[in-house]
Formats: structure tokens, sequence, C-alpha cells
């Protein structure tokens, strides 16, 4: 048995048969480790404030008892040249009642447009992820975001951004490996203390402590195939600065499809490759999501 709900666009609606029909029918969806996309998140473009609602649930027994469920949120407010937005999201699994996954995130921005094309671009960023050893990610960014193409059917746009990163990584669970890692991290540590964006690392009570500076670029690209068709392509390329071999990129899609009314079919696959991920963790994560989507 399987179930899924994905709901956006929340507002007072006279009639819940959407909602229902949301919560019963469902779809399938096997997926790993999400990437988290701040840029697809929302896209209304009212003046004052608007925001979203989404909420996910999924199911499965016999030979395997597997429980996810999640949910998130976006609030945003915009005038003729600001905007600000804050988005949230969380998600769980459980395999026969025992945890197999958490993660959630949160992500406060704030835009100024200067021109019809330019635009500021600051956040910040708090990240946790403790089945990919991730205890906790603090991103702290400035930059600036250009709309290069803005058309009737399709639009692309991209930015650049400098960004700070604190991350607390849990050590390896095997005391010679523990040892090992911290010894490697230390004399890497200390061959670059004296670069620009130099890397920090420290290794107190099972946690190693990392402190990076990387570029931010990215791209995306949003379009309608047809009357009813949407498609969203996005990429992110973060280099460290003092280590363009040590690289975190991202490339995800998603294809919305009208059935009826305001009810459509989603589907979003996402890659994301880590150069330098902590010992354990693959340098390659991909996931992919069926959904089905009622705005109201």
């Amino acid at each position: 048995m399987s179930t899924r709900c994905n709901i956006s666009r929340t507002a007072i609606h006279a009639s819940a048969f959407p909602l229902l029909l949301c919560l019963l029918v469902g779809l399938a969806t096997p997926a790993s480790a999400q990437i988290v996309n701040t840029i697809r998140s929302f896209d209304a473009d009212d003046l004052g404030w608007t925001g979203s609602l989404e909420a996910r649930f999924s199911q499965s027994g016999g030979n395997t008892d597997v429980l996810t469920f999640g949910g998130g949120g976006t609030v945003q407010w915009m005038s003729d040249a600001q905007r600000v937005r804050l988005i949230a999201k969380a998600a769980r699994s459980e395999n026969d009642g025992k945890k197999i996954a958490d993660a959630s995130m949160a992500h406060l921005r704030h835009n100024y447009r200067f021109t019809p094309r330019i635009a500021s671009l600051l956040f910040t960023q708090v990240q946790r992820n403790p089945f990919q050893r991730l205890r906790s990610r603090l991103l702290i960014g400035a930059g600036a975001r250009f709309d290069l193409v803005t058309r009737e059917e399709w639009s692309l746009f991209g930015g650049v951004a400098h960004m700070y990163e604190r991350e607390e990584i849990e050590a390896d669970a095997s005391g010679a490996a523990a040892r090992s890692e911290a010894e490697e991290l230390r004399r890497g540590a200390a061959a670059r203390s004296g670069a620009e964006g130099s890397v920090a690392a420290t290794i107190a009570d099972g946690t190693r402590t990392d402190v990076d500076h990387r570029a931010s670029v990215f791209i995306s690209w949003s379009g309608d195939l047809k009357d009813g068709v949407s498609v969203d392509l996005s990429g992110f390329y973060q280099p460290l600065w003092s280590d363009f071999a040590d690289v975190r990129a991202t490339a995800s899609g998603e294809l919305l499809v009208a059935i009826v009314g305001s009810l459509s079919l989603g589907l979003e696959g996402s890659v994301t490759q880590d150069s330098e991920p902590p010992a354990g963790v693959k340098e390659t994560d991909w996931s992919y999501l069926t959904k089905l989507v009622v705005e109201f």
C-alpha cells in the first residue's frame, strides 16, 4: 500500500474534494536523500504576503513496512523592488519502527531589484541530515541574480554568490578510522593554513567541524512545453575557493502535467555530486519523486 500527498498554494476554498482526492489516491515514491533546491520552491510574483504549504505521506506494507512523512512551507513578502522569502522543509522515514531517514532545513533569503534584470542576493540556511553524517550545516551568502531571458512562454535566470559554510559532521564510529580521519584532517588543514579561504577542521567528541568558503553558481530554465505541461530545470555548482577540485554540484528537473481542474501530476528528479564526502558517504546521491499536486 502506498499513499502520497503534495499540496501547494494554500488558500480558503469552499470545496474540500481536491484535498480529499490527493489524500486518498496518492502515488508510490521511492526516493533517496532529497536535494535542497531553494530557487524552485515558490514562484509567486504577487505583491504583499503570499505563502504555500506542502504535505507528503507514503506507506508500504507486507514484506517491508516503510512509513515516510514530511512537510514544508514557504512565506514570502514582496514589494516593487524587494522580496523576502522563508522556506522550511522536513522529512522522516521508518522501516519496521526503526528510523532510516531524517532530514530538515530552513532557508531565509532577501532580494533587492536594482534593474529589471539584476537583483541582489542575501541568504542564510540551516540544514541537518544525520543519515549522511551531517549533524548541522550553516550557510551565509551574498551575491547577485540575473534575469537573462524573460519571455511569455519561458524564462532563464542565473546567479553567483560567495558562501560561508560551517558543518558539523559525525566522525566514523570505528575508533581507528576516526583517529586516521582526524590525522588526515589535521595534515590537510596544516597544509592549507596559509591559503586564502582555507579549511579549518577539528575533531571533538566524535564530531568534525569544517569551515569553508565556496563559490555558488546557479542557473534555472522554466517554461511551458504546451498548454498544461510545464518544465523546470536547474543546476548548482559550488567549488571551494581554495581548491576548485573540491566541488559540490546538483542538477534537478521537474515536469508538471495538468490532469483536470486544479489537479496535476508532477515528476521530479535530481542528482548531486560531492567530490569530498564524509567517510562512508557516497559521492553521488540521487532521488526521484512522483506526486499529485492540488492548487487551490
